[in-house]
């Protein structure tokens, strides 16, 4: 046998041995958690279409959304012409922080997701909002999303669910803000103004290629809107499944009989035709001065608020590029003062309620209260202004979501508006007793308070008018109310009724109230008198005051009059600065309503309408009766979630026999995500080369707990030459030895996160592995051959190693933590830490330690990321496995086995050990990429250029470890107790292989993501050990950064 291939083979059956003794250990290296704060017990309703789970007590408002969601469906049936040939199930949430933590939904739920409907089921997951209008709109839109899938999966056109990758993300998202709001919108038309302002408006393509510049949901609608105007919403459905088997280039031309370069000419005319038509200034600059914008600040500043006495605005803000963060910044000059919270500094912070949510001063102008989402519901957060530092973080008992922070005069009192039982409602809280007091309790949507400066009223918005009245359309606007403290009684404002009247302010004087609204079709501010109910409009801007949605909080006023506003821009969000005389008020009637500007091009339909004409009468729909709901058991079934399949490959004929490669993989749940399991079978040769593992995980509570079981084989081999008798006497033959390492393993594990970033992890094992060993001999000169099983024995005396089969057992236990905050090929912000042990026994006696913590410290633009990373076996049998070895890229670069000298100082056996300490240290710089993070803006090129000091030791258990070696370490080669002589009988003196001494090699690298599917990192490496490499050497890594 070739002693060569002898010794290749036992270094990969121990690798082997290695990799699946330490595979049983953790199933999830890093990450961070999805938490569950509380188990949730759903109940489920039964309708003519749908199957809707809820926990929610109030039963009008379960029984309010099943009629909605019937509503819904034959709304959209009319454009799908499709029928659910099974019930659709719809997931509600009691509210967003709740919503956050769904297991029917595998990834991160973040705050600016309102719903989700995934492919396989089509579950429905949605959280009710804080407004009716919100909810309808959320649930509308998911059941579109219900109807793709269906239409593709079961439409009986050819199509099947990987067809749902030809259509752009425009044209499925646009389809549905278009189904479920129209083209009468005036926030989406503001976007497109904005378009039109700035030349912006882009073709089918760069819809579909730079989705990160072209919101797919606003200019998807637009689009969708033009096509049903030009030629009818009976023309969509063709075009969308067109699109699904062919792409949407070759659709537009089966459909309308002309390239997408001519339907986007099309498209942009009449865009520009429509918003030229409305005659209005698009030159009007706006009003104050520009104190946060993408010089000083990011792209995104939101929600600002003022200070009564006008020194200071806080406001949200993505300036830092990884996280929305609160910002304190000069009212006068708009220059950042300080971060008032982070959530990668601040603990108890989890996100900011950025989306549609502001915060407020104190009357003295000293502290500031707002919103936060911590430990699964949202929590009240005051901190001091000077400083920045926390003063209270507290919980408002029942209510997991409130928003919209207002404090009163008396300094001790904070309102805010609250969800509970599926109702938005205006609640206080009270700073020094701890008490929470509700003012409100009905069904209507109570949004956005703000004090009177005498401290008497509060107004606030509400679509009590809307409900009360007798409304036909689909649109619930919100109109305004004061709230009198001292009765309780509720007025509502007269004022543009049928408008969205948002975001309401007290004046300096308490006798007008500052707000938004979209009565002319625009976003303006408006000031209504109180004493002469008369209305003014402040702004006239062609695109307008608004934050992220529509509801989100823009303006605010402080004790002098000056008002602060976020300013929608080239996408942009900007926030400016003027007093109240700064404007030029003009009159207009408190009941005028001109939504002429809202309408999306173009103006006039030509086509058959559906979609528009069933949104105008959408409360005209019949209801289901209450007869039609019904309660139902909840019976968790399990499912299919997902299934892939590797394909199937045959071999016939060849030396090795008939041979068969094929695999399938399928996840598998209960409705609800409580339940899953995971299931692959795998063959890949032979009977033999069958593996399969059946792993299921429980994630209903906090607590996440599992199992698996697994059969799985790896195999390796190699080929020497030799003499065999096949009958005829001796004879030259091609030997070659395949050999197979059964793994048969049950192991159980549980994970308690303590929060997002921080987990305990335990697990057990038991594992028995098993060898199998063929020999195939083929006659060299006349290709006959056969094949033998060789015995353990056998094996064993051929030079195999001991090949007997054994049983290990093992337990393990570690503290994970992850905040990490990844750039574009590897962290860039934020830690990650793991610290865990574990105990192996039974045949092979053990402990594993390791230690592996990472900081990322960023300072625009780079990052300085720091590693320490240590893997120690100890015990009696520490040495029986095959060592560890440090020379791997991911580890060291520059000592990788082809560039290391056996000869030399440094060799594989003084990188190999059962110890491992591994330093590194790199200055990463985002280097091509999207233009706010990198160097150079690109594309189609995503890389990061790393300059590092890598550093380790490896080591056994009694060695000694020195800094350097010296002449005193130079010993005599030994073998078999005998000294090693060279041909001339001189003793052969090398270092003594039990010193330790550390290797480090400094370098540059670029690491390069390939479109997700890996990254590579080329690399240049200078070892500072004696190597083969007289200077450096070049290498490549196929690994993310640590």
């Amino acid at each position: 046998m070739n002693l060569m291939y002898r010794k290749y083979f036992t270094t990969i059956l121990y690798s082997l041995l290695l990799i699946c003794l330490c595979s049983t250990a953790h199933a999830q290296y890093f990450g961070q958690n999805k938490m569950r704060y509380k188990k949730l017990d759903f109940k489920v309703y039964d309708t003519p279409h749908f199957n809707i789970y809820y926990y929610l007590k109030n039963d009008s408002m379960m029984r309010w959304l099943s009629k909605e969601s019937e509503i819904w469906y034959d709304l959209h049936q009319q454009v799908f012409q499709d029928t659910f040939l099974r019930k659709n199930p719809i997931i509600i949430y009691n509210n967003h922080p709740e919503f956050q933590q769904t297991t029917a939904i595998s990834g991160e739920i973040s705050v600016g997701t309102g719903g989700v409907t995934e492919a396989f089921k089509q579950r429905v997951v949605m959280p009710i909002m804080q407004i009716n209008q919100q909810t309808r709109h959320v649930l509308g839109h998911e059941l579109v999303h219900a109807f793709q899938y269906r239409v593709i999966m079961e439409g009986g056109d050819s199509t099947r669910l990987e067809n749902i990758g030809n259509i752009p993300l425009w044209m499925i998202e646009g389809m549905a803000e278009y189904f479920s709001i129209g083209k009468n919108d005036a926030f989406t038309s503001m976007w497109m103004r904005d378009a039109y302002l700035h030349k912006d408006i882009p073709s089918l393509k760069q819809m579909t290629e730079q989705s990160y510049d072209y919101f797919p949901y606003r200019y998807g609608q637009a689009f969708w809107s033009f096509i049903g105007s030009t030629y009818g919403d009976t023309v969509i459905m063709p075009l969308f499944i067109e699109t699904a088997k062919y792409g949407y280039e070759f659709a537009m031309r089966r459909v309308f009989g002309y390239d997408s370069q001519t339907m986007s000419t099309l498209w942009k005319n009449s865009m520009e035709q429509g918003y030229r038509n409305l005659g209005k200034d698009t030159t009007t600059r706006p009003i104050g001065v520009s104190l946060v914008n993408t010089s000083n600040a990011g792209n995104m500043n939101l929600s600002p608020s003022i200070s009564p006495d006008g020194k200071y605005i806080v406001y949200l803000s993505e300036q830092d590029l990884f996280s929305i963060d609160l910002y304190l910044a000069d009212a006068q000059t708009g220059k950042r003062i300080r971060k008032l919270g982070s959530k990668l500094t601040n603990r108890d912070i989890d996100e900011f309620s950025f989306l549609e949510s502001a915060g407020s001063f104190s009357p003295d102008s000293k502290k500031f209260a707002f919103s936060v989402f911590s430990q699964g519901k949202n929590k009240l957060m005051v901190v001091d202004v000077q400083s920045g530092n926390p003063i209270l973080t507290e919980a408002m008992g029942d209510i997991v979501e409130f928003a919209n922070i207002a404090w009163a005069p008396d300094g001790e009192t904070i309102a805010f508006s609250g969800l509970m039982e599926g109702h938005s409602d205006l609640y206080t809280y009270n700073t020094r007793t701890k008490e929470v007091k509700q003012l409100t309790k009905d069904v209507y949507s109570d949004y956005q308070p703000n004090y009177s400066r005498d401290g008497k009223y509060i107004v606030f918005s509400t679509d009590r008018l809307a409900l009360q009245g007798d409304n036909r359309s689909v649109k619930i606007p919100m109109n305004l109310a004061m709230y009198e403290i001292a009765t309780g009684k509720i007025t509502n404002i007269p004022v543009f009724p049928g408008a969205n009247n948002l975001n309401p302010q007290f004046s300096a004087d308490g006798t007008a109230i500052y707000f938004l609204s979209n009565s002319d079709g625009f976003r303006n501010l408006f000031r209504y008198h109180l004493n002469s109910a008369s209305v003014e409009r402040m702004t006239d801007y062609f695109t307008g005051i608004s934050g992220i949605t529509e509801y989100s909080p823009a303006i605010s006023v402080s004790a002098n009059d000056d008002i602060v506003y976020s300013f929608f821009k080239k996408k942009k969000y900007e926030i400016f600065r003027a007093h109240a005389s700064d404007f030029s008020p003009e009159s207009v009637s408190p009941t005028e309503i001109d939504m002429t500007a809202a309408i999306l091009p173009p103006n006039v339909d030509r086509g058959v309408n559906v979609v528009n004409h069933n949104l105008s009468n959408f409360n005209v729909f019949n209801r289901i009766s209450d007869d039609q709901i019904n309660n139902i058991a909840y019976t968790p079934k399990f499912k299919l979630d997902y299934l892939a399949n590797s394909g199937v490959g045959m071999s016939v004929g060849s030396r090795y026999g008939a041979g068969i490669n094929s695999g399938v993989q399928g996840i598998f749940s209960d409705i609800l995500g409580y339940n899953q399991i995971f299931a692959a079978l795998n063959i890949n040769g032979e009977i033999y080369d069958f593996g399969g593992q059946v792993a299921y995980i429980n994630q209903r509570s906090r607590l996440n707990w599992g199992g698996a079981i697994s059969h799985i084989p790896y195999m390796t081999g190699f080929s020497s030459y030799g003499y065999e008798n096949f009958g005829y006497g001796d004879e030259p033959s091609i030997n070659t030895y395949i050999i197979r390492t059964f793994q048969t393993q049950a192991e159980a594990f549980v994970a308690h996160p303590f929060n997002r970033n921080h987990r305990f992890e335990v697990g057990a094992a038991i594992s028995r592995y098993g060898y199998r060993v063929d020999k195939w001999r083929q006659s060299y000169l006349y290709g006959y051959g056969d094949r033998q099983k060789i015995s353990n024995e056998e094996a064993s005396e051929i030079g195999f190693g001991n090949l007997e089969p054994f049983v290990i057992q093992q337990v393990n236990a570690g503290f994970v933590g992850d905040n990490a905050i990844f750039g574009i090929a590897a962290p860039l912000q934020g830690f990650r830490y793991r610290v865990g042990a574990e105990q192996y026994f039974g045949d092979y006696n053990f402990t594993a330690a390791n230690i592996d913590l990472r900081k990322y410290n960023r300072y625009k633009p780079v990052t300085v990321a720091a590693r320490f990373y240590s893997y120690m076996r100890m015990g009696k049998d520490e040495r029986a496995l095959y060592p560890v070895y440090i020379g791997y890229p991911y580890l060291i670069r520059g000592y990788e086995s082809g560039n290391v000298d056996v000869t030399g100082n440094v060799g594989f056996q003084e990188l190999s050990g059962s110890r491992m300490a591994i330093g590194n240290f790199e200055i990463r710089i985002p280097f091509t990429g999207p233009e706010k993070l990198a160097l150079v803006k690109s594309g189609l090129l995503f890389s990061d250029l790393n300059f590092f000091v890598d550093g380790g030791l490896a080591w056994y258990g009694g060695n000694t470890i020195k800094m350097s070696r010296s002449a005193d370490d130079i010993v005599p080669a030994m073998s078999n107790g005998q000294q090693v002589l060279d041909p001339s009988g001189n003793p052969i003196m090398i270092y003594d292989p039990n010193i330790r001494v550390p290797v480090f090699s400094a370098g540059v690298s670029l690491r390069i993501n390939l479109f997700g599917a890996m990254i590579l990192e080329p690399y240049y490496a200078i070892p500072f050990q004696k190597t083969k490499s007289k200077f450096g050497t070049f290498g490549l890594n196929f690994a993310p950064g640590w």
